[in-house]
Order: C-alpha cells, then structure tokens, then sequence
C-alpha cells in the first residue's frame, strides 16, 4: 500500500466501491480511480490520481458517407427518402444487421450509426422496385480490414433495440481497410500507484489491462463509473504536480476516449451533485447528454409527489427534454429510469405507474417549437415532442401542459 493509503481504508465491511468516499492528505483534490474487478465481484485499486490528460476526445467524430443500396424502405426511413415529412430527414441512430447469405457460419455483423442524416436516394440498376439511398452517420462497429460479405440481408433498425426501418441488399462504403487509430497520449497525472500498476510499470504486456474509471467529486464521493476501458501501461516519470506523485504514460492513449463535448458536465458534477434544478441548462446538447450519464436514476415510485412540476424553458433538444422529465419526476440530479426505447419502438413497452400522476409541463412551447423537426417514431408520425408525451401517458402520467 502507498504511503498515506492506510487513511483510505477503514472498516468498510464489504461495502462496494461505488458507496464509499474516498478521501487522501494530498494538496491536490482526489479525481480518478482506477479499479479492476474479478468475475466474483473483488474490487482492486489500481491507483488514484488526481488528473488526466487526454481522458476526452478533442475533435468531433469523424462523419461518414454510406449508400444502403438495394433498399426497401419502410416508415420514418420512407417518409425521409420520399422527403414528405416536414425535412424530418435527420434520423437520429439507426442500428444495422448484416447477415452473410452465402456463409452457413458466418456471424453477422452488427452496426450503430449516429445521427444519421439523409441525403438523397434515386433509383436502384437492378432492381426498379427499390432505391439506393445516401446518408451520412458517425460510424461504429467497423470491423477493420473486411471486404463485407457478397451476398447479404442487411436489417435496418431505429436505434438499438427500435423498431423495423427496412432492409437493404448491401451497404457501400461500410467494408474497408483498417484505419489506423490516432489517439492523443494520455497520462494519468498526480498518480499514486498501488501494486498492480506498480507491477505493470516493471513487466510490461501486450495486451492491455480491463479496469473501471470511478469518477469522483470533491466530497470524495463517486458519480460516475466507466466500465470496461483499457490500460495500456507506458514509462512514469516525477508529477508535474510535485510531492511523491507519478505520471503515468498511457500507450496508446486511454481506450475508448469520452465524447468530445463531454468534459464541461464532467466538471460540472465534480463540484457535487446539484441541489438546485436547471444545473445542466448551460450545456450544449453533447454536454447535457453526459449529464444524463452522471443523473442518477429514478423511477416513477421516488417521484417528488403526486403532482410533478416540469420547468420547461431550457427543454430546446432531445437530451434536455430528458433532464428536464427526470428532475420533474425526481428532483435535481435526477434523470427518468424509464425506458426511452419506447419511442423508438423498444418491445418492453415501458413502466406503468403504481398510482396515479400528474406531470405539469410549463412552458411546453418551448420544446414543441424547438424539436418540430425532429423525430424518434418509427413510423414517423409524431414529433419527438409528441412521442414523449404519449410514452409519459402510456406509463400512466397524466401530462398537463401550461
């Protein structure tokens, strides 16, 4: 153990991680765990520190164009190509299925597109009864150097886990050659290691270490857990930050990086959670959806009484019309633990309440006018305003709008 990490444990009586709070007597706030997790649930510290460069993506994602050729359109995809929606032509994400056709074995693919918009489609050569149809999407999944399958189904979906949107023969631009990733170095500043990264620095290896990022706020407290990333252990070297500190050089950068725009709510809920509503209203929309991913989740039976109170003036986008709902429902810091799926056709079908509701939406103008144009119905009938609406009714919210 570190010098000073005796004051980190006490008697915890097999408490989690995620409950504690962390304190240490450094002159620089504790910000970061770094924590691996075997498959019976032990937790080990790999280390604190107290920042981190390179943890956030600097530049928007790169954008892609694709061409579903072949394709049969159906629903919201259709009213899009046929531009009879009201320029509802921004889908949001899609989810594709490729199936191999001529492979018995092959496993299929799967595909998340983000914020795909559509650009124009015409005509199919081989077939007239369908269309090719090109969009542009941030792009996931991509499995590196696959010259995609010769013959195939490829699914079209509204979102992971949403409705059918249609199905296309094959979707040029997909397959490629492998791009080689360029990530910015990451170095975990103010570093106080602890046996298993102090090992790691001595016997290098080539595949990286699995651990959880806790992310803490100034109390010591942890809100937010990313689970899953990898740790690619370089050289350390004295900390900036002086004392008996380390940085430590991450090969490889640190895998995956977190949105870019995510870093203002990452500062924002370091300072504590909120105990005043509309915290989030400053942020830009990628701002506020990882706002979402710190809210702690409450369902309908927390809810702050029967009669709910939405303020609705800073409801102008999709995610914050989301953090409005969820502190509505369960005051600051709080998002909706209901199913967004829903909308995009998710089959749980959501929630429904055990008593009886009301949700007072002020200002709805407000969202109704800002998200006119867009939409998650897979059928592309209602607005995204109008299917939150109904979702909230059909969870057994009656929603009054002022």
């Amino acid at each position: 153990m570190s010098e000073g990490g005796e004051q980190l444990y006490e008697a915890w009586n097999g408490q989690r991680y995620e409950d504690r709070v962390w304190t240490w007597e450094r002159p620089h706030p504790l910000r970061f765990l770094l924590v691996s997790e075997e498959w019976d649930g032990e937790q080990t510290v790999w280390a604190r520190c107290a920042g981190f460069q390179g943890l956030f993506a600097e530049e928007e994602p790169p954008r892609e164009r694709l061409t579903l050729s072949g394709c049969l359109p159906e629903g919201r995809l259709r009213k899009a190509v046929d531009g009879a929606a009201r320029e509802r032509d921004r889908l949001g994400d899609l989810s594709l299925h490729v199936d191999d056709e001529e492979a018995e074995t092959s496993a299929p693919h799967d595909w998340e597109l983000a914020d795909v918009v559509v650009l124009g489609s015409r005509p199919n050569e081989d077939d007239a009864s369908r269309v090719d149809v090109v969009i542009e999407a941030e792009v996931t999944g991509r499995p590196g150097g696959s010259t995609g399958p010769r013959a195939a189904r490829v699914r079209i979906y509204n979102g992971c886990g949403g409705g059918w949107l249609g199905e296309c023969r094959r979707v040029e631009g997909l397959y490629g050659p492998v791009r080689p990733a360029v990530r910015p170095e990451a170095t975990l500043v103010g570093c106080e290691p602890e046996e298993l990264l102090l090992r790691r620095l001595t016997t290098r290896r080539e595949a990286g270490d699995p651990v959880d990022l806790f992310v803490l706020d100034r109390t010591g407290r942890v809100i937010g857990v990313r689970e899953h990333l990898l740790l690619h252990v370089g050289e350390a070297r004295p900390s900036v930050l002086g004392g008996a500190f380390l940085d430590v050089r991450l090969e490889g950068g640190f895998v995956p990086q977190q949105p870019y725009g995510s870093r203002p709510a990452w500062d924002v809920w370091h300072e504590g959670a909120p105990s005043a509503p509309n915290a989030w209203a400053g942020l830009d929309t990628k701002g506020r959806a990882e706002w979402l991913r710190f809210a702690r989740p409450v369902g309908v039976e927390e809810r702050v009484g029967d009669i709910c109170h939405l303020d609705g003036r800073f409801a102008t986008d999709v995610p914050g019309v989301q953090c409005a709902v969820g502190e509505a429902i369960g005051g600051p810091g709080a998002r909706f633990a209901g199913c967004w799926g829903v909308l995009r056709g998710c089959p749980c079908g959501g929630d429904r309440l055990p008593g009886p509701v009301t949700l007072v939406w002020h200002d709805a103008h407000v969202a109704r006018e800002a998200l006119a144009s867009v939409s998650a119905d897979t059928e592309g009938e209602l607005t995204y305003f109008e299917s939150v609406v109904r979702l909230l009714e059909q969870s057994g919210i009656v929603v009054e709008q002022a």
